[in-house]
């Protein structure tokens, strides 16, 4: 596969890595929480506020990154392999660290 000649192209594989993206059912709930986020953010501006939307962003984009891997390992082999599942382990952690760093924030927006 060539590489991406210019800023055009290059645009529309990242909306091509978009459209894969959110047919993942967790995706889905990470952009129903990016629209909270900034919802909470037109109610109450502050810097919390602000911190909890872009960590939203970031949450997303981790699950990206997480999607790539997932698929990538399943394109290796789709039968339970004992290092995979660490593999897909870590995603999930990844993913469970940012949310709570997010819970942490909200709490903290909420409370001051």
């Amino acid at each position: 596969m060539p590489k991406n000649k210019d800023l055009f192209e290059a645009t529309r594989n990242a909306f091509n890595g978009l459209q894969v993206l959110f047919q993942e059912k967790a995706s889905k709930r990470e952009l129903g929480l990016i629209i909270l986020a900034i919802g909470l953010f037109c109610f109450k501006s502050n810097t919390f506020t602000v911190l909890i939307a872009l960590m939203t962003f970031v949450l997303l984009a981790i699950e990206a990154l997480n999607t790539a891997i997932e698929k990538l390992c399943n394109l290796y082999t789709t039968e339970i392999h004992p290092e995979i599942k660490i593999i897909k382990d870590l995603g999930a952690a990844a993913l469970f660290i940012v949310s709570i760093a997010i819970g942490l924030l909200f709490l903290v927006c909420i409370c001051s």
